[in-house]
């Protein structure tokens, strides 16, 4: 934390933190385990297709892997001949801390992630939808947790936090819940207008004692907003009400799925991961 002009700001990256760490590595578990099996599915084909004399299907697999399908080699181009790319990625892992992830530890995580990602398989759809579901969503949100920069400047009257911005003037309360364990706050802003707090972070997160620092500032700009508009509870309601209708939707088109087997297994599964993720992200939009 660096304090100048009398601007608070703060930096913290996930890997700071167990619980950021912990996220990190079930990140690379699941996208890692799921690359595996497709690398050693690829590997299959193109060893059973020799082995048993299918040369038409092997070439036309090899066709595919280098020219078209969704995994083709030619997106792994640029890694080799471009070196902005390279340096692009290697930014990234930098900013994001993944760069910090020991390697033996990842490696292990990717195994695991492969198992229970077939594990899944063998067990229902429902399952494999719940693992995409909840992998994906909890880690993000975990790490978002503890994942954060930005700046309180009363002098300009802004706060910038992780791109996005809005005005001091503009905020018309703070709750405030302490994360336990991670020594992190997160604060739900509310806005003087419900337009803008569409546009605004529903969420900030920060240190604690950066928070400690910022709190004079947030609660005065608060006291002096007055809200003008509020978010209905029959609205709130409403959008519940449509996010958990969803998820229940979801569920119950990956148990039809499951019990009609074949062609209708893979399509109501992909239905209900749509309607899944649809429900999440109203009940998300309620929640603000």
């Amino acid at each position: 934390m660096t304090d100048h002009s009398d601007a608070v700001t703060w930096s913290r990256r996930a890997s700071a933190s167990t619980l950021g760490r912990l996220c990190q590595y079930l990140q690379v578990g699941f996208f890692g385990g799921m690359t595996l099996l497709v690398v050693a599915l690829g590997v299959a084909v193109l060893v059973l297709s020799a082995v048993n004399g299918a040369y038409e299907r092997l070439a036309l697999f090899v066709l595919l892997l280098l020219i078209g399908g969704p995994f083709s080699l030619l997106y792994l181009l640029p890694l080799v001949d471009d070196d902005a790319a390279r340096s692009s990625i290697r930014t990234w892992t930098e900013h994001t801390g993944y760069d910090r992830l020991r390697p033996l530890p990842a490696a292990v995580s990717v195994l695991a992630g492969a198992v229970v990602i077939v594990g899944s398989v063998a067990v229902s759809p429902v399952a494999l939808l719940a693992l995409f579901l909840v992998v994906p969503v909890g880690t993000s949100i975990g790490m978002q947790l503890v994942n954060s920069r930005g700046e309180i400047d009363p002098g300009v009257g802004t706060v910038r936090v992780d791109g996005q911005s809005f005005e001091l003037a503009e905020l018309a309360a703070v709750s405030v819940r302490r994360v336990p364990g991670t020594g992190t706050v997160v604060l739900r802003p509310s806005y003087a207008t419900k337009t803008r707090g569409v546009t605004a972070p529903g969420y900030v997160s920060m240190p604690r004692d950066v928070y400690e620092e910022a709190r004079p500032l947030l609660e005065a700009a608060a006291s002096e907003t007055e809200r003008t508009i509020r978010q209905s509870r029959t609205e709130r309601v409403v959008l519940v009400v449509l996010g958990v209708g969803a998820l229940v939707g979801a569920v119950g088109a990956a148990f039809l799925g499951f019990e009609r087997g074949g062609d209708a297994r893979i399509i109501l599964s992909y239905i209900a991961m749509l309607v899944g993720c649809f429900g999440i992200g109203i009940l998300t939009l309620a929640a603000r």
